[in-house]
C-alpha cells in the first residue's frame, strides 16, 4: 500500500454541487449527438476551403473536464463568450491549422515548420464561430480574450482527415456555459431524481463493525505470543457498533437459543 504525505497529495478543485445536482451526463450526451450531427457542415466548408472531396470530420470524444491552472496556451485559444453567460474555447493542433491554413490562403509552398501566424489563429476563429454557432445563434456569441476557466465542464474533440493527415480540433466548455445551455436547449431531466437516488443510497451495502472484546496486555506478552496460544477473554457489557470511523451506537451481547445476538440500546454512549 502507498502512503501519501500532505505534500505528495495532488491539489483536486471541488467538484460544484450545481453540477452534481443536474444530470450533466445528459448534457454531455446531447452534447454528443448536437456536434456529431453538426460535423457534416464543418466537412462541407473545409472541402470547399481545400477543393477536395477528400476531407471528412467525426466527433471524437464528449467527456467531463476539470479545468487547471496553465492547460491551456493562452495565445493559441479562440475564445467566444456567450450572452448569457460562459465561454467556449477552440484551438487547433500547430500540425493540422497550419495545413488548413496554407490551402485556405492557397499558399504556393507548404510551410516546413508549424510556427502559428496570426493569419493561421483567423482561421482557427473562423472554425471556432462555426462550432460555437452549432450550440446557439451566432448572434448570441462574441469574440472575447482568453480567461483561464474554473470548476468542471466539458471537453470536445474533433477528428479532421485530409489527404495523408490527420488532426484534432479541441472544444473546452466552461461550467458557465454548461448551465446556460442546460436551459436553452432543454436538457433539464423529465423526472425528478430524488427517488431514484433514494433507493439506490437506500440500497448501499455498508460494513457494520461490532467491538465485543478488547484486552490490555503488556507488550512484553504480545512479542511473545506463539500460534494456537490461547487468551482469556471477557465480552465488553455495552459493545460499540461503528461504520468506519463513525461510532453509532452501542448494544449488549445476549444468548438467544443458543445463538448470541446483540441488543441495541436506546443510548449512544462513546465507547472508552
Amino acid at each position: 500500500m502507498e502512503i501519501l504525505s500532505n505534500k505528495s497529495i495532488p491539489a483536486f478543485q471541488t467538484l460544484s454541487v450545481e453540477s452534481l445536482g443536474k444530470p450533466i451526463h445528459i448534457i454531455r450526451d446531447k452534447l454528443d449527438i448536437l456536434i456529431s450531427n453538426s460535423c457534416n457542415m464543418l466537412t462541407y466548408d473545409l472541402q470547399n476551403w481545400l477543393k477536395s472531396h477528400n476531407v471528412t470530420s467525426k466527433i471524437n470524444i464528449v467527456s467531463l473536464h476539470t479545468f487547471t491552472a496553465n492547460e491551456m496556451k493562452k495565445s493559441l485559444i479562440s475564445t467566444f463568450q456567450h450572452q448569457d453567460g460562459g465561454r467556449i474555447f477552440t484551438y487547433i493542433d500547430s500540425t493540422t491549422l497550419t495545413r488548413l491554413a496554407d490551402s485556405f490562403y492557397a499558399a504556393k509552398v507548404a510551410r516546413s515548420s508549424s510556427e502559428i501566424s496570426n493569419s493561421d489563429l483567423r482561421l482557427q476563429e473562423k472554425i471556432g464561430g462555426i462550432i460555437a454557432s452549432w450550440l446557439a445563434p451566432a448572434d448570441m456569441w462574441t469574440r472575447c480574450g482568453f480567461e483561464l476557466a474554473q470548476g468542471t465542464g466539458l471537453y470536445a474533440t474533433i477528428q479532421v482527415d485530409f489527404d495523408d493527415h490527420q488532426g484534432m480540433i479541441h472544444i473546452k466548455l466552461d461550467e458557465c456555459l454548461v448551465k446556460t445551455l442546460t436551459q436553452e436547449l432543454d436538457l433539464q431531466p423529465q423526472e425528478s431524481m430524488y427517488q431514484p437516488f433514494k433507493q439506490s443510497l437506500e440500497s448501499t451495502l455498508v460494513n457494520l463493525n461490532v467491538l465485543l472484546c478488547k484486552k490490555d496486555i503488556p507488550l512484553s506478552e504480545l512479542l511473545a505470543l506463539q500460534p494456537n496460544d490461547i487468551l482469556p477473554v471477557e465480552l465488553l457489557s455495552s459493545a460499540p457498533a461503528s461504520i468506519g470511523q463513525q461510532h453509532l451506537f452501542n448494544g449488549t451481547v445476549a444468548d438467544n437459543d443458543g445463538q448470541l445476538v446483540l441488543i441495541l440500546n436506546h443510548d449512544k454512549e462513546s465507547f472508552q
